[in-house]
């Protein structure tokens, strides 16, 4: 088990992306703390009654409110003395609105979901990594950030913005053991997306397992050059 006495915080761990990061870092021996509004073990399936259950933990969190965050983050280090890697998958998507429709509300919506709720979670982990000398820090993108098309504003800036921040924290860990990196994945796999988008082609997508060992390669002891990228993972765009 490679991350055996490793702790890892994934967020979005009950999403289609995070419930494959979570379960993959379980079978690899890590301890995994997720944030979630409703804590129940039913929200991630497949490890009621074994060991690697002992090795999950599920905190009430709201990744909007400073004060959940960091009281999520005591948490974990109450627990189990640190926070080896942070995996952040929450986002969401909206488009379909000119720029001159979107109203400021909107525009707040997506700058909250994927960008405000990464600052404060790096930010609350990053003295604990720098403090130990370790950490590896990984966040979500999008294609469409670095590709942008008409119609989707406030979610490529706010994806743009996550990865630029995350390469801002990669400047700034330099030397000191801790990696910052960003996945940059084209449309992801999942039951929602193909409910949404039932005529694409599926096979050009990327699957949840492919982004997860992508993950876990960055995680690795021996990736500490690895740092300040944004890794497009397009599939067969």
């Amino acid at each position: 088990m490679n991350f055996q006495d490793k702790v890892a915080i994934i967020t979005g761990g009950t999403g289609a992306l995070g419930s494959t990061l979570v379960q993959r870092f379980l079978s690899e021996g890590a301890s995994v703390a997720v944030p979630v509004h409703q804590r129940s073990s039913a929200d991630i399936q497949g490890h009621s009654g074994t060991p690697a259950e002992q090795r999950l933990f599920l905190v009430a969190a709201d990744l909007l409110l400073r004060e959940d965050v960091d009281r999520f983050v005591r948490q974990v280090v109450s627990r189990w003395k640190k926070v080896d890697f942070l995996i952040h998958t929450v986002g969401t998507y909206a488009g379909g609105k000119r720029v001159e429709e979107i109203s400021d509300e909107e525009w707040d919506h997506l700058m909250d979901l994927n960008l405000m709720g990464a600052f404060r979670m790096c930010r609350a982990v990053l003295p604990l990594m720098r403090e130990r000398g370790f950490g590896r820090i990984i966040t979500i993108g999008a294609m469409a950030a670095l590709r942008p098309t008409a119609k989707r504003g406030p979610y490529q800036v706010s994806k743009r913005a996550l990865i630029t921040l995350t390469e801002t924290i990669a400047e700034e860990v330099k030397g000191s053991g801790i990696t910052a990196n960003a996945i940059v994945p084209s449309t992801i796999l999942t039951p929602d997306n193909l409910q949404s988008m039932p005529d694409a082609d599926h096979a050009k997508w990327v699957t949840p397992g492919e982004i997860a060992d992508l993950v876990r390669f960055l995680c690795q002891a021996e990736t500490r050059s690895v740092n300040g990228n944004a890794i497009k993972i397009y599939g067969g765009v």
